[in-house]
C-alpha cells in the first residue's frame, strides 16, 4: 500500500479481507514483542484448507524459508500491505462508531447505505439548525445529505454541488419547489453550516489515521 494521504489509506485498507489484514497485524505484534537470537522471523499469508488466508510465521535461513505448514505463500509486498492495512482498520476502529459510519461511507469502497443512513443523521443533529422554522427545516434536513454527497464529491477530487442541483436534490425528495435564484438569500447560510460542519466531522474521522499513515511514513524515511 502506498501511504499518500489518510483518505487514501482508509480507502485501500477495505480493499483487503478483514479477517486476513487483522490476523498479520497480530501476528506482527505478537513477533515484535519477542527479542534475543535465533531465526529472523517474517509474516506471511497462506490458504488453509479451507481456502481462507491466515497469518503464519517463517524463519528465515540462508538456505531458504522453512514454512510451518504446506500452504502457498503470498507475496511480501502483499503481506506488507496487508499489515499496513490491519493498522489502518485498528485505528478506525478506536474512532465512536456514528463517527466511524461517517468515515465508511466518505472513503470505503464497501460503504452501504447503512453507512449514508448514519452519516446523515450526524451531519443533521450536529449541525445546530433543527431550530429552523419549519418550511425551512424540512428542506436543511436534506440540505443535510446533498451536502454529505458533495463532500464526497469534494474528496475524491470532483466538483462540489452546486445551488441549481442542491435545489434539485431536496425537490425531488420534498416535493416542494426550491429556486436556485434565491440561494444566497434564502439558503447559502444553511449550506455553509451543514458543509463547515461536515468538514469538522471529516477531519475527526481521520485524526487517528493520519496518525498511522504519519508513522509509517516517518519509520520509512528513517530506514
Amino acid at each position: 500500500m502506498r501511504l499518500i494521504s489518510a483518505r487514501q489509506a482508509w480507502h485501500d485498507a477495505l480493499h483487503e479481507s478483514r479477517t486476513s489484514v487483522m490476523a498479520v497485524a497480530a501476528e506482527q505484534a505478537r513477533l515484535g514483542k519477542k527479542s534475543g537470537g535465533g531465526d529472523e522471523k517474517i509474516v506471511v499469508m497462506l490458504e488453509n484448507e479451507h481456502g481462507k488466508e491466515t497469518a503464519r510465521s517463517y524463519a528465515v535461513r540462508r538456505a531458504g524459508v522453512q514454512e510451518t505448514r504446506p500452504g502457498r505463500r503470498l507475496t511480501e509486498s502483499r503481506c506488507a500491505h496487508m499489515m499496513i492495512a490491519g493498522l489502518i482498520m485498528q485505528a478506525i476502529d478506536t474512532l465512536p462508531k456514528s463517527i466511524r459510519h461517517l468515515g465508511h461511507f466518505l472513503y470505503s469502497p464497501l460503504a452501504t447505505g447503512h453507512d449514508l443512513s448514519i452519516a446523515h443523521g450526524l451531519a443533521w443533529l450536529g449541525s445546530g439548525l433543527d431550530s429552523l422554522p419549519e418550511r425551512k427545516r424540512e428542506r436543511a434536513y436534506w440540505m443535510a445529505l446533498a451536502a454529505l454527497q458533495s463532500h464526497k464529491r469534494m474528496v475524491q477530487g470532483r466538483d462540489e454541488m452546486g445551488p441549481g442541483e442542491v435545489c434539485m436534490f431536496v425537490e425531488d425528495r420534498t416535493g416542494n419547489a426550491m429556486d436556485p435564484h434565491n440561494w444566497v438569500r434564502d439558503w447559502a447560510i444553511i449550506w455553509n453550516t451543514l458543509a463547515s460542519h461536515i468538514d469538522k466531522l471529516d477531519a475527526k474521522a481521520l485524526k487517528p489515521v493520519a496518525a498511522v499513515v504519519a508513522e509509517m511514513c516517518e519509520e520509512e524515511s528513517a530506514a
